[in-house]
C-alpha cells in the first residue's frame, strides 16, 4: 500500500535538516573558539554541562514529543486536552530537570553563577524542544526550521559581540546560547502556545495513559542510550576531573553538529513516518529509513574528514596546541566510529518510535548499555590506558546499539507494514 504525500508538504518538511545545520553550526562557533581559548578544565565543565542539557532533550523527546505526535494521529483523546495535559507535565518536569542539573553541575565544580545560565539556558531549551514537537504535530515544519535559524544567527552574532567586547569565555558563550535560545523559543512558540492556552483545565490524566503505554519505555529507552553514548563524559568528569576530560570533550563537541541533527531530522521526520505506517506505506517507510540514515551517516563522514584534516594541518586550533596529535588520532578515530554507529541506525529508530515500539526498541539499548557499563568498570580497574578502554566500551555498545536496532526494525516492523 502507497501513502501519497503532498509534495508541497514533503517539500516544507526536508527544510528542517537546512535548520538544523544553521543551528549546530552556531554551536560549533562558539565551542571552537571556547577550546582554543579557555583552560582545560573550564572547557571540559562547560562541556559537560552540555551532555547533561542534551541528555535533558532527549527525556523531553521521550516523554513528550514522541508519544504527542502519536497520540495525536490516534485521535482517541480530544486535541485541546491532550497538548494541556503534556504541557502541563512538560512544565512539571522542567522544574525537577533544572533542580537535578544545579545539583550535578554544582558537584562538578562548577561557579554557581554559571550554574543558573545553564540551567536558565536548558530550562528555555527543553520547553523549546516541546513546543517545537507541538508545532510539527501540527505540520509547522517552515516554522519549526526558521526557529533553528533564527537559534543559530542570533547566537553567533550575540556570542561574537559578546566575545570581542569581553573575551571569549564560557559565560558569555551560555549567554549568547540563551538569547539564541530565547529568540527561538519566541517564533517556535507562537502558535503551538495558542494551541495549548485554548481548551479545558489540564488535566494529567492523558499525559499519564500515555506514558504507561510508551512514556515509560520510551524514557528508559532514552536513559540507556545515555550510558551507551555519554557514559565516559560522566566517569571522566566525575571521576578523575574535568581536565581529563577535556581532550574528549574537545573532539566531541567538533562532532556537536551530528546529535543536533539526527535529533532535528527525527523530530521532523516522525510525524510523517507516523502517517506513513498508520496507512501501511511500507516502500515509503522504508524509503525515508534509508534516507536518514545516509544523511546523518553523510554528514559524519564529511565531519570526520574535516576534523582530520584539521588535525593534520592546523593542530594548534584544536585545544590551542596542548594536545598531542598522537593522542587526538585515536581519539579521533573512536569517536568517528561511535558516531558512524548512531548515524547508521537513526532511520530504523525514529520509524520504530513512530510505530510506537518503544518496548522493543528501549531493550535493544538496554543490551548495549551493559555492555558500556561493564567495560568501562573494567577499564576503571585496569590501572593503565583508561581513557582508550573507556572510549572502546563505548563503540562496542553502540555496535551492538545498532545491530540490535536494525535487527528490531526487520523483525517487528517490516512485516507489519508488509502485511
Amino acid at each position: 500500500m502507497s501513502y501519497p504525500e503532498d509534495p508541497v508538504s514533503a517539500m516544507k518538511r526536508r527544510i528542517g535538516p537546512a535548520g538544523a545545520f544553521v543551528y549546530s553550526g552556531a554551536n560549533f562557533f562558539l565551542a571552537f573558539l571556547l577550546q582554543s581559548s579557555v583552560p582545560a578544565a573550564e572547557f571540559g565543565l562547560y562541556a559537560f554541562a552540555l551532555v547533561l542539557v542534551q541528555f535533558g532533550t532527549g527525556i523531553s523527546n521521550a516523554l513528550f514529543a514522541s508519544p504527542v505526535v502519536i497520540w495525536i494521529e490516534d485521535r482517541t483523546v480530544a486535541r485541546d486536552a491532550l497538548l494541556r495535559s503534556f504541557a502541563l507535565a512538560n512544565a512539571l518536569a522542567i522544574a525537577l530537570g533544572t533542580a537535578g542539573l544545579a545539583l550535578i553541575l554544582r558537584a562538578a565544580g562548577m561557579p554557581d553563577g554559571l550554574v543558573w545560565l545553564v540551567c536558565a539556558q536548558a530550562a528555555a531549551l527543553w520547553l523549546r524542544w516541546f513546543l517545537r514537537a507541538i508545532e510539527l504535530a501540527s505540520h509547522g515544519y517552515v516554522r519549526s526550521a526558521l526557529s533553528d535559524v533564527v537559534y543559530g544567527l542570533v547566537t553567533v552574532f550575540a556570542g561574537g559581540a559578546l566575545f570581542l567586547w569581553f573575551g571569549v569565555a564560557v559565560v558569555w558563550a551560555l549567554a549568547a546560547m540563551l538569547a539564541g535560545t530565547l529568540a527561538s523559543l519566541a517564533l517556535v512558540g507562537g502558535g503551538a502556545v495558542r494551541q495549548v492556552a485554548v481548551g479545558t483545565k489540564p488535566s494529567l490524566a492523558p499525559f499519564w495513559q500515555a506514558f504507561r503505554r510508551h512514556g515509560s519505555w520510551a524514557l528508559l529507552g532514552v536513559t540507556t542510550t545515555e550510558v551507551t553514548t555519554n557514559l565516559h563524559s560522566y566517569v571522566l568528569t566525575l571521576w578523575l576531573g574535568p581536565a581529563a576530560f577535556a581532550p574528549v570533550a574537545t573532539l566531541s563537541l567538533f562532532f556537536r553538529p551530528i546529535p543536533i541533527l539526527t535529533q532535528a531530522l527525527t523530530q521532523f521526520e516522525r510525524p510523517a513516518l507516523a502517517r506513513m505506517i498508520r496507512h501501511g506505506a511500507a516502500e515509503e517507510v522504508e524509503g525515508a529509513v534509508r534516507r536518514m540514515s545516509a544523511l546523518v551517516t553523510g554528514a559524519v563522514v564529511l565531519n570526520t574528514l574535516a576534523l582530520a584534516a584539521l588535525v593534520l594541518f592546523a593542530q594548534p586550533l584544536v585545544g590551542a596546541g596542548q594536545y598531542a596529535a598522537q593522542d587526538l588520532w585515536p581519539l579521533l578515530g573512536l569517536l568517528a566510529c561511535a558516531q558512524l554507529a548512531r548515524g547508521l541506525r537513526t532511520g530504523p529508530s525514529a520509524a520504530l518510535q513512530s510505530a510506537g515500539a518503544f518496548r522493543p526498541l528501549a531493550f535493544t539499548t538496554l543490551y548495549a548499555a551493559a555492555v558500556t557499563l561493564l567495560g568501562t568498570g573494567a577499564a576503571l580497574f585496569a590501572g593503565e590506558n583508561t581513557l582508550w578502554l573507556i572510549l572502546t566500551a563505548v563503540l562496542g555498545g553502540e555496535v551492538l546499539s545498532l545491530i540490535l536496532t536494525r535487527k528490531t526494525y526487520r523483525l517487528t516492523l517490516s512485516p507489519k507494514l508488509r502485511n
